[in-house]
């Protein structure tokens, strides 16, 4: 293969070298906290369109789509899927491929903008390399479908308006409506597209041709939504009111620990945003990124034409907008999050946008910072790929060294770590190593350690059996919620599972 021929399909090699790379690992991951509820929602969803019975218009996640889980629900009576294993595994390979094509699509976003397939490759590894992102891609079926859409909807907004046509819109139409279906947060999309459409409207006096397309664009968009969401067909203006009501009303009242206070949902500060991606990206990352969005301020505030105009420049403003707007809206409306910056993941994909821009600025500045400045982020790419090789499949507990470098458990002591409970698994394998006995008995704190039992191979699942503490050998817990006072079983502390310097599971033999 020819260098040119590698240069113009290096976004395709890169996506087939992390799909083999994920084909080889999917099967190790442990069931998440909400997964099995996320299947039960799709599986009313499908029962509903079957007319096998009407539990949906009574059911309590009525509100959330299904564009990812109904395909989900699909796969598995497709596939003929019956146990526990086989239905999540096969989930968690879904949701990893489609992270995946979001990948790829950053790539060619990023091509779009930079014209450069260097940096379009920087781009899609500092994608995948995010170790929280890259976990996340197989067992979070709502965020990380969300995050991958969502690149997909940027691309096809670059391309819409560097060619504004009927197909164009219609694909960016049909994206947007699934977009709003993972999570109706998507509707920050045809805001920013349909005001940059009235822009050119009047920047280029073609106001019918236009307002024909934003027309156009919001049929598409609608008739897409309500298609995909059962809920909506009986009654799409009224229920889609009540879903969007509900949007910022998330059903959760559990304290969560948070710069080492418990705080609730409905009473995080403004920073929790900002702290939890501060120490949940790589510092190169992160220095990168601040340095792309003072380079875009610099030439906005210099030039603001360029950026607003229909140029590739405006990508960058798009990017700038993606990342800032939703965390200003967050904090001035107050809105409930929880689970670290999970609800946010999206805005990590124009944050790159911004570290891409300033790296590829630098070469107008300096060719030997240029240089360095790609060395750099390589090297920290590079370092991630390691530190989820080595603390896989746990690799979404990753802080950086803000909280690594502090004194050991200094993580768990002030933040939520593995709040999805994947820990359970590898803590099962842990007991089934280094015990031979044919009966083990082990007690778990949270809902997890139920369901990751059955992610066990089948020699394994006929070998731990969840008990009560009274009953068990073993006792395994996460510190979720900190509900269980470690210190009466100080004494029994066996083997702990560490990820960035700090417990993720604590296993106690209590026999």
């Amino acid at each position: 293969m020819n260098n040119t021929l590698f240069s113009k399909y290096l976004g395709e090699i890169l996506f087939t070298v992390f799909l083999i790379i994920g084909i080889n690992s999917f099967t190790q991951y442990g069931i998440a906290w909400d997964e099995p509820q996320q299947r039960l929602t799709g599986l009313v969803n499908y029962d509903y369109i079957m007319n096998i019975n009407d539990q949906l218009l009574t059911w309590q996640d009525r509100d959330y789509g299904v564009a990812i889980e109904l395909p989900l629900i699909a796969l598995e009576k497709l596939l003929g899927l019956n146990s526990t294993r086989e239905i999540f595994v096969a989930r968690h390979l879904f949701t990893h491929i489609l992270f995946l094509i979001g990948a790829l699509f950053f790539y060619k976003l990023a091509f779009q903008i930079f014209k450069n397939e260097w940096i379009s490759a920087l781009g899609f590894l500092l994608i995948v390399s995010q170790p929280l992102l890259y976990g996340h891609s197989f067992f979070n079926s709502k965020d990380l479908p969300f995050l991958s859409v969502f690149i997909i909807s940027l691309h096809q907004t670059a391309i819409y308006f560097k060619h504004k046509n009927i197909l164009n819109t219609l694909i960016l139409g049909v994206l947007i409506g699934v977009l709003m279906n993972i999570r109706l947060m998507g509707v920050m999309v045809p805001m920013v597209v349909i005001t940059f459409m009235v822009l050119d409207s009047i920047l280029y006096k073609r106001i019918y041709q236009h307002l024909a397309h934003i027309i156009l664009l919001l049929i598409i968009s609608l008739s897409t939504l309500i298609f995909t969401w059962p809920f909506l067909w009986s009654n799409p203006i009224e229920n889609f009111q009540f879903a969007f009501e509900n949007m910022s009303k998330f059903r959760f009242d559990r304290e969560m620990l948070f710069l080492g206070e418990f705080i609730l949902p409905t009473e995080i500060k403004w920073y929790y945003i900002p702290v939890w991606f501060s120490i949940t990206n790589p510092i190169i990352y992160l220095f990168a990124g601040v340095i792309g969005l003072a380079t875009f301020a610099f030439h906005f505030v210099k030039s603001p034409l360029t950026f607003i105009f229909n140029t590739k420049n405006r990508n960058i403003l798009f990017a700038t907008i993606f990342f800032t707007v939703p965390v200003l809206a967050i904090i001035v409306l107050k809105s409930v999050l929880y689970d670290s910056w999970r609800q946010m993941f999206f805005i990590y994909p124009p944050f790159v946008i911004l570290i891409l821009h300033g790296v590829f600025q630098l070469k107008t500045i300096s060719k030997k910072g240029h240089y360095a400045a790609i060395g750099l982020i390589t090297l920290s790419i590079i370092q991630m790929g390691w530190f989820i090789q080595s603390n896989f499949p746990l690799e979404h507990n990753y802080f950086n060294e803000l909280i690594s470098y502090q004194k050991s458990n200094y993580a768990i002591k002030n933040f939520e770590n593995d709040y999805w409970g994947l820990s359970y698994k590898p803590g099962f394998e842990y007991i089934l190593k280094i015990d031979n006995s044919t009966d083990i008995n082990v007690a778990v704190q949270n809902m997890p350690g139920y369901l990751n039992e059955d992610m066990l191979s089948v020699s394994g699942e006929n070998r731990i059996h969840t008990k009560t503490i009274i009953e068990a050998d073993y006792f395994l817990t996460e510190y979720r919620f900190h509900s269980f006072a470690p210190d009466s079983l100080e004494q029994y502390k066996y083997h702990a599972i560490i990820v960035s310097n700090s417990t993720v599971l604590q296993i106690y033999k209590l026999k």
